[in-house]
Formats: C-alpha cells, structure tokens, sequence
C-alpha cells in the first residue's frame, strides 16, 4: 500500500458512512485500509482499521479512496466476543475494569481461540465471533479469559436458553384507537384494582427482590406487582387513521419526537389518578441488581408514580424512560420499584421520526434537537402517518415438560433448602453453651454445647441431639470439601438466604448464607457464617456453591437474645456501637471480657418470637450483673 499512495495527492471527497478507505498513520509511516465508521464534521471521521480492528479520528487530508483490489482482500482483524458469560452487576454494558483487564491480559499476547460455532448455517457475518480464549499466565499454565473474569466478580455465565422459531408466528392486530375506547380501556382498569385487597398484596403476587425466598414486605398497593416480570408492556397503540391530532410530550436527543394522540388525553389522566391512587410505597430501599429494559414504576420530581422501563443502568443510578410520555433521565435506585403496572394497558406515548429526514451526520445535533424542541415541545399538532415501523411484536412463551429432576440439572446453582436450626432446649432447662459471636451487650450467637448436660443421655428415646457427634461429623466434612474446593463451582445464584461455601480470612472455607449484595462494581456481598454468626462482606471469587451433604447438619451458631438487662438510661460513655447506639463500646467489650473463653451456661425463657435466654458463668451468676455493676446496663424489672 506505501507503494500505491506513497506519492497520491489529496482529493476531495464526500466520505459516508461504510465507504473504504486508504488511512496514512503518520506515527508509524504506514498505508492501511480502514472503512468510515462515523462522519463527525466536513474534515474529521472515525475510521476502523480493517486489519487491526482498532478506531482512529483522522482528518480527511490523511484520508485516500481504497482501490477495488484492496477492497476485495478479506480484513485481517476478526471481531470476536467471549460466549458463555454477562457483565457481573446487571448491566448490559462491560465495565471500564472489566476492558481494562482484558486489555492487559491480552494485548501484545499470544493466545488460543476456539470458536463455538457448531455449523456453518449459525455463521452471521455481521456478529462478532462467538469464542473461548485461552492464554498462558506467569506460571505457564493455561488460563480461560472467561473463567478468569468470572473469578474477579467482573462477570456471570449466561444460563442456556432455549430458542424460539418465530418464522411462522402471526403479529398480533393492533387495537383499534379512538373516543370509543375509552370505556373498555376503563374497564380494563377495573378488575386489576378490585380484586386485590387494599392493605396489602398476596405474597404468591408480589416478589421485592431477586430472592423468590424473601419475606415480602406489605405494601398499600392494588396492583398486580412482580419482581422480575415474565411479560412485557404491549406496544403503544397506534391510531387507525392515516391523519390524528396528538400532543407532543417530549423530543429524545436522537430525535424522535414522542407523540400522545388526543383521543387517549383523558384515558391516561385516569390511569395516572388511578396509579396515584392505589399505588402507595417509599421505592426500594433494599439491595437490587437491575437488568436492561426491565419494568418499573417510576417516582418523579413531582412526587407522582409513572409506569417505566429500565434503559441502562449507570453505577449507582438508573436511566429509565416514562413509557406514557417518552421522558428519559437519570435517577437514584431509591426512587424505583420493580414491577409491571397495569400490563395489559399500552404505553400511550408513540415515538415518531420525520418521514425522509435524516440528520446531518447521521446523528442529530444538540442544536436541532432544541430546535425541534422550540417548535414542537407542549404543542398539539396534526400526524400524518406515512409508515408504521415494529408496532407490533407479540410476545412469545416457550413451554415445556419437565421434571424436577431435569431441571435441577438446567441449573447452575442447585436449589436447596434453608439451613435448619436446632430446637432450643425447654424452658427452665440448664444447659452448657458456647457464646461464638456478639452484636450487642444483649443480642448473641451461640452454640448448644452439650458435653455435659447430654452426657448419658444420647441413647433416651426424647428425640434429643448428640451435638458433639453432629459437629465431629460436619467438622469432617468441611476438612473434606477444603482439599477439594477447587473442584467445586463458583457461587452464581444470589439471592438472599442462599446457602454456600465462603473464605474466611483464614484461608479456609466455611458454611454460609448470603444476606444481601453491598457493592456492584465490583460485586461484594455481605454473608454470614452460620456456624459462628459473624458476617463478612465478601467478592464473588470468595465463595462457592455447597455441596448438599453439608445441608443436612443444623445451623450451630443460633441467635439469642440476653434476658434481664437492658441499656442504661443514663450513660456517659460517648464512643456508641454504630449500627446498635444505644448501647456504648465499653458495654460491649465489657461483655465480651464476661464470655470470652469462659464456661457458661443459660436457661430458657421463650424461644418466640425470639430465642431469649438467661446466660449464667461457671459460678451460676448471672453475667450482665458485671455490667449493672459498672453502671454500663440498667437492670431489667
């Protein structure tokens, strides 16, 4: 190429989009081919590098027509994508650390690429290349990109879905519009509203986290809420006639103008009475991992519900559309709440684009979006419709038989029950425990240790536990699955209570539960050791999927409330707990000074709602005695 355009002259030309070219890279004194991948003025253009796949913005001096003989040379550059795996965080879109980690590990190295492509027939020209890459680390051994960034917490395998053949599907007609309407419309809304109680919704009808195992939380609403909706919002419905009047609501900065025909004005200021009406909830505030173009309801500036849809999720804020008036923003996660709201109702906002206009550029420019927005914004205005572009696309169910057993092995993290707890002794009963963690003064975990009060009763008839025999059991177990960790599979499944292997900062791994998801980028999640109480806010590299022999064996770490004491009401201590301030840090460690290590022993008062124990020393005294003593407890009449 340095041959052919060492010596050309500049030659105006008008460059569009998809036109080859010859590129002159002046750093490096190299011809080489590239084709125009956006046209940012009259002098400046982005091009791709057909044989290094890499974008430059040149000037259009540096810039020569491709010879044909060029063009029909094959690019040397393949555009390949890992398969098998999602952006960790439930955005569509990969992270700046999770490219800046490939682009470390892999640039300027030499790697080997197996391309997951079963048949000529699924080859698509126009897609990356599905592939797996593997590459060699500093110890020589081969290292799969996927795996690897599955262990950083930067991504999650994709569940395998099953494809739909749509090829002999009809589209659904789309609803007739107009005045006439309004009352069937209206009586949609009626059946919905009725037929769910006013102080709160069904639990099998409303789920407020990924967990479908979560409690659900009471919320005045009259709608049919779920979490993660199987259906989708009808398409907007679009008029009958070629010629309706509609106010304009909003102009996107791509230029599509938003349009609500007048004839469904007075249906929507129904609907939307209706959703302030019935729907009553504070948003959120609970941990939740959105996904791309889920439904939402959305609370405004104004206070007031919408009906929307997810468009991105951008670190700690969401980007969603008000799909009844084409509004787009920015908003905190607070101020969403996951459901599909009145589903078998359409948006009443229709995107529309200027029938033969096309931008300068290809890309509308931020002074004609004002523009329009001057002359459109607020304003009704006649339509003429010219052509209907994907009104209508029907949503498919795909339904299939089969057993548990079969989907059990569909998937990746196998559905288990919730760890057991061990019965509490009577009330009354003295027994041996050991305190294994502290929350507060008054709120403890501890294990039932029962070498004493068990002993010459484990062969009895009552139905009692030999726990010593239980923990030498599952203590063998765990050493077991620790030689083995490696072999068992990271943890994909999140939801809350979920049972699993965690890495203590011991190196070891012990039994625990997910409590909820702290961090997004990257993913941490804060667990809990069942065995001891204590938590521990860990990456996703840190913990595994449980073996289900470890599920057999009781929870040994239960939560007890101390009965008899209660915080001072008068205290001068200004260091506090900070998650518990009422009572001080002094109380607090005096009390683990009172259990550290010591032979203690409790008895039962209740054990509900809450486990509640009196906690005796070696001497049978009551503990906390020590800490009324020091004025850091008041004692409980």
């Amino acid at each position: 190429m340095t041959g052919i355009y060492e010596e050309s002259m500049f030659e105006q030309v008008k460059w569009e989009i998809g036109m080859y070219c010859a590129i002159h890279k002046c750093d490096m004194k190299q011809w080489q081919r590239g084709q125009i991948s956006r046209v940012l003025s009259d002098t400046t253009v982005e091009v791709v590098l057909l044989d290094f796949g890499t974008k430059e913005i040149v000037n259009v001096i540096c810039l020569r027509e491709l010879e044909e003989n060029l063009k029909r040379m094959r690019k040397l550059a393949l555009e390949c994508s890992l398969v098998d795996i999602r952006p960790a965080g439930g955005s569509e879109q990969w992270t700046a650390t999770a490219c800046d980690l490939i682009s470390c590990y892999l640039t300027g190295a030499v790697a080997t690429i197996i391309i997951q492509v079963c048949n000529e027939n699924e080859k698509d020209a126009t897609q990356p290349l599905p592939v797996k890459i593997f590459c060699k680390d500093e110890a020589e051994q081969s290292v799969d990109i996927s795996e690897y960034l599955i262990s950083k917490g930067l991504a999650l395998r994709n569940r395998r879905v099953h494809k739909i053949d749509t090829s002999a599907v009809v589209p659904e007609e789309y609803l007739e519009v107009g005045l006439k309407q309004e009352s069937s419309v209206l009586n949609k809304l009626t059946p919905e509203t009725e037929s769910i109680p006013k102080t709160s919704v069904p639990k099998q009808e409303v789920l407020f986290s990924r967990s479908e195992q979560n409690e659900t939380k009471e919320c005045k609403t009259k709608s049919v809420l779920k979490s993660r909706p199987d259906r989708i919002y009808k398409p907007p419905l679009v008029p009958d006639e070629e010629t309706f009047q509609a106010l304009i609501s909003c102009i996107g900065d791509d230029g599509t103008i938003y349009t609500i025909p007048k004839s469904l004005e007075k249906v929507l200021n129904v609907l939307m009475a209706d959703i302030q009406s019935n729907f009553k909830c504070l948003g959120l505030l609970e941990p939740y991992c959105w996904r791309k173009g889920e439904a939402c309801v959305i609370r405004g500036p104004d206070t007031m519900w919408y009906r929307g849809k997810v468009t991105e999720v951008v670190g700690g804020a969401i980007r969603v559309e008000y799909l009844d008036y084409g509004y787009v923003e920015k908003i905190p996660q607070c101020h969403l709440y996951p459901t599909l709201l009145y589903a078998e109702i359409p948006p009443f906002c229709i995107p529309c684009q200027l029938y033969k206009t096309v931008p300068i550029g290809s890309f509308w420019q931020p002074d004609a979006v004002e523009l329009l927005q001057e002359l459109l914004m607020a304003r009704v205005v006649e339509i003429h419709v010219m052509e209907v572009i994907n009104c209508s696309e029907k949503c498919l169910e795909d339904n299939f038989e089969i057993s548990f057993e079969e989907l059990l092995l569909e998937v990746e993290t196998p559905v288990l029950p919730p760890y057991t707890l061990p019965s509490p002794p009577l009330p009354g009963e003295c027994f041996p425990v050991k305190v294994k963690h502290l929350v507060s003064p008054n709120e403890v975990y501890v294990c039932l240790d029962s070498v004493e009060s068990t002993e010459g009763q484990n062969d009895t008839e009552d139905g009692r536990v030999d726990w010593n025999s239980e923990t030498e059991s599952l203590d063998q177990v765990l050493r077991r699955c620790n030689k083995d960790v490696d072999s068992l599979p990271f943890l994909t499944d999140f939801r809350t209570e979920m049972p699993c292997l965690a890495e203590y900062s011991d190196g070891l791994w012990y039994r625990a539960k997910l409590l909820s998801i702290k961090d997004f980028d990257p993913v941490t999640i804060l667990i809990q050791f069942i065995d001891y109480g204590s938590t521990k806010k860990l990456p996703t590299s840190r913990l595994r999927q449980i073996p289900p022999v470890l599920m057999q064996y009781p929870a040994q770490a239960v939560k007890a409330l101390l009965a008899g004491f209660k915080p001072p009401l008068r205290d001068t201590e200004k260091v506090r707990i900070p998650y518990c301030p009422e009572w001080s840090m002094e109380a607090l460690w005096a009390m683990v000074d009172c259990v550290q290590g010591k032979k203690l022993f409790a008895s039962t008062l209740t054990s509900s709602p809450e486990f509640t124990i009196f906690l005796y020393n070696n001497e049978q005294k009551l503990v906390h005695l020590k800490l009324i003593e020091m004025g850091l407890a008041d004692l409980y009449e």
